[in-house]
């Protein structure tokens, strides 16, 4: 609860100056609160209850996209920017859209966890490569660093499941507990590859699900029809009239930052199945998300949510899922938008 008031702020500030960050600035200042958030809530729950989380109290497992390990290597590379650490990330064009099942605050501590191992095996400067690799009905994760690498006791002791602690001279074992645990929770397994002197790979494997029916990668629309964008940053605007080039003489595309005005727009459209709606959800310093706008315009056949925020932050997620389409702004360079000139 003492953590709790100093966060308040934080978020506080989060809403009065999200809008004079950098896009990147932003998305770790928004990562960050959420990461406490998760680590106070989990605090809270231990203690009230010695340690033992109600089926109440448990967080419902989501789907989550590997690729989202993305963010947390951005966060990384901006908490040891004065390190000379090299932070790579690499996944299979092919499969960029995959899913594996499980919490994902979880996910994002144990994968920061393997992160950081691989930093504090490292003397100085260094490189820590994440890969995502699909093999059949498997995601891996793979954590690979050039540090002083590990014994094969230490290996052993791992795998073992024995509590290990970082030392200067192996530089891993933070957070092992969690890994473990967490990999477990998730039906997943892990492996870990070491030598002496030429570093570490931890081998995290989950089995894969199908794509959720909320997913929706694809924009299509016909010639002669409208597209309406609704997004708070004039930078959204601009990657959309790139995406958008060429097609301005077959199709009619208006842009808003403001939910209210393009609701009000929406609501004087007559023939609503010739407009396709692309929203962002959080919409700053407005009493309004891109969800009412979807609702309250009668947009659930046709639109799609193109937005950073956690399925968790999405409120009544569950009982919106039925019609809500969202696709990983993160991404936004990777959605097709499919013109029918029939």
């Amino acid at each position: 609860h003492d953590i709790c008031s100093p966060l308040s702020a934080l978020e506080m500030v989060k809403y009065m100056s999200l809008d004079k960050l950098e896009e990147q600035e932003k998305k770790m200042f928004e990562l960050s609160i959420r990461r406490i958030k998760d680590i106070t809530s989990k605090l809270i729950e231990r203690y009230r209850g010695k340690g033992v989380v109600s089926k109440e109290e448990k967080k419902e497992e989501g789907y989550i996209m590997p690729s989202s390990v993305k963010e947390i290597i951005e966060s990384m590379r901006y908490r040891y920017q004065e390190r000379e650490i090299r932070f790579e990330f690499k996944e299979e064009e092919r499969e960029k859209f995959v899913f594996i099942r499980g919490e994902w605050s979880e996910f994002s501590r144990m994968i920061t966890n393997v992160i950081k191992n691989g930093v504090e095996a490292l003397e100085g400067g260094g490189e820590i490569e994440v890969r995502e690799v699909v093999k059949g009905e498997e995601v891996e994760i793979r954590v690979k660093d050039n540090g002083k690498g590990m014994s094969k006791e230490m290996v052993e002791k791992i795998e073992r499941g024995e509590e290990v602690g970082t030392t200067k001279k192996e530089g891993h074992g933070i957070g092992m507990g969690q890994i473990k645990g967490t990999i477990k929770g998730m039906k997943g397994k892990i492996e870990i590859e070491s030598r002496e002197g030429e570093g570490t790979e931890f081998i995290l494997r989950f089995p894969k699900v199908e794509r959720p029916r909320w997913f929706e990668d694809k924009i299509e629309i016909k010639k002669g029809e409208e597209v309406v964008i609704l997004d708070d940053e004039l930078l959204v605007h601009e990657v959309w009239r790139e995406k958008l080039k060429g097609y301005e003489k077959e199709i009619r595309i208006k842009y808003f930052t403001e939910g209210i005005e393009a609701l009000k727009y929406l609501n004087t459209v007559e023939k609503k199945e010739k407009v396709f709606l692309i929203t962002d959800y959080e919409l700053r310093k407005q009493e309004i998300t891109g969800i009412n706008v979807i609702e309250k315009s009668g947009m659930k056949e046709r639109h799609i949510m193109v937005t950073n925020a956690y399925l968790a932050d999405i409120k009544d997620f569950n009982e919106k899922s039925e019609y809500i389409k969202i696709f990983p702004k993160m991404y936004i360079d990777y959605i097709r938008v499919i013109l029918d000139r029939d």
